[in-house]
């Protein structure tokens, strides 16, 4: 179809430009997954089902209260120590899928008492070897005076398991050639580790004794989110845990297409809604993009998973004025010329380019970007689909 603009396309981008919406089209949502994995899995199984892992900058009452209510007590998060740097904590690219990026998060609020930092050491009762942890896991403990031993079963982090043992004329116990022996149940003992440190025993107290685990000492380099206290906590990255992953509704699909083609292939897709029932239906349409921040989001998207430099947008030039494809408000702040040439009628949007906005030939072909939105069925179109 190329330049020349059907009466028919004109009559319907107008009347949706009628319909005008008032808010962003973009949903962003959380998703979990109820099989646990470690976090390179969780990463990997993120990226291949929904974005990517979730970036939980604050607590969030509805997901912190759904994730509860399924038993669900920590979840990856995409947040990693750097490697160059192990005082450093950052969260993952998003936009590359590799690495990490941004800010430092070590001295973020959000973190439970001091678990970026500091490496702790419990014994495990199955095989009374040592393994390291985040500090703020709540585990029984070992309290000892000199080389007399003796163990809590009461649940505590590292840190107020060693505020117990001082409050009791103690401290967390230092396992040495001559206490060993007494060392058989699960539960926390005084050895940790500060970023850029060696391993050392609380009070400094000297003992070469070491009964590290094949593998270990590990260090907890990959965060996840704790739902009881509504904190980051500092895992061992091999540890299995439930994923939580970042989820949009957006579709980025790899196929080279005109302009009118991609929008005729969104508009084609239809997918069902979940539990519900055949009373709604998930349908998409070329992504409009009203907001500055749109631009950003869906460039981060395109990044990684188009295979052109450029995708189609929804944007297009009819009847002597440009709009999106589904009545979404164009605010161009004069970007965009009033009388185009015919070969500059349909809009991008670059990986690489800074501009938000680009015009191309319709002719042309590559990606595109789709977006998806529940509708409700009427009850004639519900009986439609039951044929």
């Amino acid at each position: 179809m190329g330049n020349k603009d059907s009466p028919e396309l004109t009559l319907s981008l107008l009347l949706m430009a009628a319909l005008c919406l008032e808010a962003s089209i973009i949903r962003k949502s959380t998703y979990f997954s109820y099989k646990k994995m470690d976090w390179t899995e969780a990463r990997l199984y993120c990226q291949e089902n929904t974005k990517d892992m979730a970036i939980l900058k604050t607590a969030r009452s509805q997901l912190t209260e759904l994730l509860r209510e399924e038993n669900i007590n920590q979840v990856w998060i995409g947040l990693h120590r750097d490697p160059e740097d192990e005082s450093v904590w950052k969260w993952i690219n998003v936009k590359t899928g590799e690495g990490i990026s941004g800010d430092d998060l070590s001295q973020s609020s959000n973190w439970a008492n001091g678990s970026q930092n500091r490496h702790c050491v419990f014994v495990s009762d199955e095989d009374q070897m040592w393994y390291s942890t985040s500090c703020s896991r709540e585990n029984g403990f070992y309290c000892s005076v000199q080389d007399k031993v003796q163990h809590h079963k009461i649940a505590l982090s590292w840190y107020n398991a060693s505020l117990y043992c001082q409050n009791n004329s103690s401290e967390l116990a230092t396992i040495t050639e001559i206490n060993r022996d007494g060392i058989k149940k699960y539960g926390w003992i005084g050895l940790y580790r500060d970023p850029g440190e060696d391993w050392r025993w609380i009070g400094d107290v000297p003992s070469d004794y070491r009964n590290w685990a094949p593998g270990e000492p590990s260090n907890a380099d990959c965060a996840s989110f704790d739902t009881l206290t509504e904190k980051w906590q500092s895992n061992v990255c091999s540890e299995k845990l439930n994923p939580l992953c970042s989820i949009d509704n957006l579709v980025v699909v790899n196929m080279n297409k005109t302009w009118e083609d991609a929008l005729s292939y969104c508009q084609q897709m239809e997918t069902p809604c979940a539990s519900s029932s055949g009373s709604c239906s998930n349908r998409y349409n070329l992504v409009s993009l009203e907001y500055l921040s749109d631009f950003s989001y869906v460039k981060e998207r395109i990044y990684r998973l188009a295979t052109t430099d450029e995708v189609w947008t929804g944007l297009r030039f009819l009847a002597g004025k440009w709009l999106w494809v589904d009545g979404e408000r164009l605010v161009d702040h004069g970007m965009l010329p009033d009388c185009p040439s015919l070969d500059k009628h349909c809009g991008t949007l670059s990986k690489y380019d800074t501009s938000n906005w680009i015009i191309r030939d319709c002719s042309e072909r590559r990606n595109f970007i789709c977006y998806k939105q529940k509708v409700l069925l009427s009850e004639n179109e519900k009986k439609d689909k039951e044929k």
